[in-house]
């Protein structure tokens, strides 16, 4: 993300990057605020409804992201624009390079997610974990995975000492072949000698370089997962949010599970810890950013100094971290439970 201008106060302009822009931007506007871009619009004195590019400013009434399109969808009424349109309700599809002014009340998550997007660099990583029936594949970000494909080798059999894994080799190596100009690294994992005897059948060598070997016990979404708590994506993006997220949510359920008394989850207990100036650090679900409750607790938190991460639901971590109430705090020191 790019910020072009930056005034909190009145109008802030940002240009997305990447896909991934446009989802944190999906997490800062909200419904009441006014944004403005360059889109199309129907000629309020065209018979034939002829569109022209024109600059609109609409109060925001609905916000969707397109994961397959990789846009933004804004929709809200008009509120600024040329004479000659006509005013009444539009839609806005922000895509990748894109330039849009937000006039809000910020928030303290917005401001947060500002600032992440804006550290955000982009790489892209695919995950190939396999074994010898079945190879899945996901795309990874510094904020989310998505599936893309699942590989079965043929006969849905051991390969070994039956069909030859050659064929199947083949289908993967072609299918990360096709891919590998889009992303920045690949890592290959899985349970055995799989993975070594994919990555020899390799012949390319702008493929094979991309290529990172690494290990997981077990394949699909289990196995990706593991490959990233296992340090491997974060080897290859030291500044992942996934890997970050992740690591600080497995920190926090490694203290949970010792029962030490140095963490505490759920809005009420998270709050109470807050008020107190007890929690050094506080870990809210995206999912819940937007709850009046939970943006009183993020400003709490700022005024007595302590640190806030919010973490992503699009991965297991954040799954893990939503199953437990969404919010949760390492603590300074013991607090009596009440």
């Amino acid at each position: 993300m790019k910020l072009l201008k930056k005034d909190l106060r009145h109008e802030t302009k940002v240009k997305p990057e990447n896909p991934d822009d446009l989802w944190n931007l999906k997490n800062i506007v909200r419904s009441g605020d006014v944004v403005g871009a360059r889109t199309l619009r129907t000629l309020q004195t065209s018979d034939k409804g002829e569109k022209r590019p024109v600059y609109l400013k609409l109060r925001v009434e609905k916000v969707s992201f397109d994961d397959e399109g990789g846009r933004l969808r804004i929709q809200g009424k008009i509120i600024s624009g040329p004479d000659d349109i006509q005013f009444g309700y539009h839609s806005l599809s922000v895509e990748p390079n894109d330039v849009i002014s937000i006039e809000k009340e910020w928030k303290r998550h917005e401001v947060l997610c500002l600032n992440e997007s804006l550290k955000y660099k982009g790489l892209k990583v695919l995950i190939c974990v396999l074994d010898e029936r079945r190879a899945d594949v996901a795309l990874a970000t510094e904020v989310k995975i998505s599936n893309k494909a699942s590989i079965s080798a043929k006969g849905g059999g051991k390969l070994y000492g039956g069909e030859s894994p050659l064929a199947y080799y083949s289908e993967v190596i072609s299918y990360l072949d096709e891919n590998k100009d889009a992303v920045d690294k690949i890592i290959v994992a899985g349970p055995g000698f799989t993975k070594d005897n994919l990555y020899g059948a390799v012949k390319d060598a702008k493929l094979k370089g991309k290529i990172i070997l690494e290990v997981s016990s077990v394949t699909g979404k289990t196995g990706i997962n593991e490959v990233i708590k296992r340090g491997g994506l974060e080897r290859v993006m030291k500044e992942s949010r996934i890997s970050f997220e992740t690591g600080k949510v497995e920190s926090f359920l490694c203290e949970l599970a010792k029962d030490s008394g140095l963490v505490t989850y759920g809005k009420k207990h998270v709050m109470c810890a807050v008020e107190a100036g007890a929690a050094s650090e506080i870990l809210v679900s995206d999912k819940l950013v937007k709850e009046r409750e939970i943006e009183d607790m993020l400003d709490m938190q700022k005024k007595v100094g302590g640190r806030m991460c919010i973490v992503g639901s699009a991965h297991e971590a954040g799954e893990k971290l939503y199953g437990l109430g969404g919010v949760a705090a390492f603590l300074r020191y013991k607090m009596k439970s009440s």
